[in-house]
């Protein structure tokens, strides 16, 4: 039996793998040598956002959160503020220190262009397109690009600070600018991490264009990219059929009544979902689906004339979950089928619908 408290208090697949997956590779001394510096890894995960719109969305709730204890910094303190967060300083910072990293950001992205230009060059010359995926991925190339120009965009909105203005013509004085100094330090701290993957960007650009350098780049791309993505996928669909045989258990001679990937003829639907764009099953919590089997087989069984067979043809009422975890659906799905038994009642279908978590595919995959 599998060891399914691996997975968290919900038995998740997408848990099991990952801490699986880290293990094999902690425990790998060539994985190890090739893994990622603690810095680098520090500041993938700071620009994990990627997306330009999330990095938008990330600071609306920031300046959002800024607004709030603005308001009821002002209510509870009565408009008490330090003297040099009102002083003509202040206001001189507000004025200049925008416009300045504005200048500066837009140099940056003009950097990254030259660079990635560059780069193409190379990649055209040597006949190294296929080393082009390694290069984004490594340099961070999008999250970077997506970083400055979210930050760009802020900066030029917040030149005239739209919703501090709208709080301050509602009940705050216009004077008040000490959360707008506050948000001028996240923008600079902003500005400095944005500095620092640049730097991060060109020393791998210099690096990409050696030959040498550029298989070791090829080396770490594999390292910490293709074999943990290799290995999560095959753990995932292991698992998850793993989950069906043994959601029920039965002798060696009787057919599991339960399979997750797999279709059948007739059948009765029980939960089914119409995917607007082509979805796949993103995580499925073991413990919930469980239950939700065992108890609407427990039901099946006190049905007065239930019959299970023990023979090879016969198991008595069965479940089929259609989704695969490589297997995109599209449209009217019904995606869990019954056939014989009782209806799931509606603790199951409850159950079930929280056990597995689905996601849209993106068009980059």
């Amino acid at each position: 039996m599998t060891d399914w408290t691996r997975g968290g208090p919900t038995w998740s697949i997408n848990r099991f793998v990952a801490r699986e997956v880290r293990e094999q590779m902690r425990d790998n001394p060539l994985a190890r040598r090739a893994r990622y510096r603690w810095p680098l890894r520090l500041l993938r995960g700071l620009f994990s956002v990627r997306s330009f719109w999330r990095f938008i969305a990330l600071y609306l709730f920031v300046d959002l959160a800024a607004v709030g204890v603005e308001a009821a910094w002002h209510r509870l303190a009565r408009g008490t503020y330090p003297a040099w967060a009102s002083g003509p300083a202040a206001n001189d910072l507000l004025k200049d220190v925008p416009g300045f990293l504005i200048g500066a950001q837009v140099s940056l992205v003009g950097v990254i262009s030259l660079a990635l230009a560059l780069v193409t060059l190379i990649a055209q010359r040597d006949d190294a397109s296929t080393d082009v995926q390694v290069y984004y991925h490594e340099s961070l190339f999008f999250e970077i690009t997506a970083s400055c120009l979210a930050l760009v965009a802020i900066l030029c909105m917040q030149l005239l600070w739209p919703l501090q203005f709208a709080l301050h013509l509602i009940s705050v004085s216009s004077a008040a600018t000490l959360f707008k100094l506050g948000l001028l330090v996240f923008h600079l701290g902003w500005f400095l991490l944005n500095l620092a993957a640049v730097a991060h960007f060109v020393s791998v650009t210099f690096r990409f264009v050696q030959r040498r350098a550029r298989e070791k780049l090829r080396e770490s791309y594999t390292a910490n990219v293709v074999v943990p993505d290799e290995m999560t996928r095959r753990l995932r669909e292991a698992l998850y059929h793993m989950a069906g045989t043994e959601a029920v258990l039965v002798d060696d001679e009787t057919i599991n009544p339960v399979a997750f990937g797999l279709e059948m003829g007739h059948y009765e639907a029980e939960l089914r979902s119409n995917f607007e764009r082509p979805t796949r099953v993103r995580d499925l919590h073991v413990r919930l689906a469980h239950w939700a089997i065992t108890h609407w087989r427990n039901r099946c069984a006190t049905k007065e004339g239930a019959i299970y067979g023990v023979g090879p043809n016969d198991s008595g009422p069965k479940l089929w979950f259609v989704p695969r975890v490589d297997r995109p659906l599209q449209g009217d799905v019904a995606w869990c089928r019954r056939e014989g038994g009782l209806p799931l009642d509606w603790r199951e279908r409850l159950v079930l619908r929280l056990a597995f978590r689905f996601e849209e595919v993106r068009d980059e995959e």
